[in-house]
């Protein structure tokens, strides 16, 4: 069967239509799937940078961190309290006496509390006891223990007193030692906890050449002559 010509050409441009038609979605996929494309690239650098910038960032925490830790830890050393201590036995003339001629006495002293630091100390408890000697254990012992605050640059000066009776013969000869070891207790305006150690030795014979504290803070012959430096 023969198509005329004006059928061909009307399926020819059918033909041609929907051929045209089709290439349409193509093409919007085609540009989609490049956008889709460019936005992967672009989300896939960025991730692979992330690690980098996450680590920087990481590190600039971290320096920033233990700057601020040891920038604060400074300004503790430089501006917290610092205690210092003074002892002295206000009746030593007596103390000597009575143990040369072998009575019980009461010794007096003094405990000068000095906060040398540049801010005030809280709370500062003593805590501090009296040493027995070998020959003469201490007896009714007094001291305060409230507690008390110091500015900078303050003193406050403690007052005690411990009674020695002679109720041993360890030594075969006069003398006597003692002293004073504990610590004082305190906060510092940051809150931190300190404690200042107390170590003092009293010595008046001539057979100790040392102590608890270490070494020898006064040391006195007793004969039956009287009371001698020991050289």
């Amino acid at each position: 069967m023969t198509r005329s010509p004006a059928t061909r050409i009307q399926r020819n441009r059918r033909s041609e239509l929907t051929s045209h038609d089709m290439s349409l979605p193509f093409g919007k996929l085609r540009a989609a799937a490049g956008k889709t494309s460019a936005a992967i690239a672009r989300l896939l650098s960025y991730f692979r940078s992330l690690p980098l910038a996450v680590l920087i960032s990481t590190i600039a925490l971290v320096v920033s961190i233990y700057s601020t830790r040891y920038s604060i830890l400074g300004t503790k050393v430089a501006q917290r309290a610092y205690l210092t201590y003074q002892v002295a036995v206000t009746n030593g003339a007596t103390v000597i006496d009575s143990v040369a001629k072998d009575k019980d006495f009461f010794m007096t002293y003094q405990i000068t509390i000095t906060n040398m630091g540049n801010t005030p100390a809280e709370l500062i408890t003593p805590k501090i006891n009296v040493m027995p000697d070998p020959d003469r254990p201490p007896l009714m012992i007094t001291f305060p223990t409230n507690p008390f605050d110091l500015g900078p640059k303050e003193s406050r000066t403690l007052t005690g007193q411990a009674l020695f009776m002679h109720m041993r013969h360890v030594r075969q000869i006069p003398g006597f030692s003692t002293g004073l070891n504990g610590q004082l207790e305190y906060k510092d305006v940051f809150g931190d906890p300190g404690a200042r150690q107390v170590c003092y030795q009293l010595i008046f014979e001539n057979s100790l050449t040392g102590g608890f504290c270490g070494s020898v803070i006064q040391q006195l012959e007793i004969t039956d002559r009287g009371v001698h430096p020991n050289p």
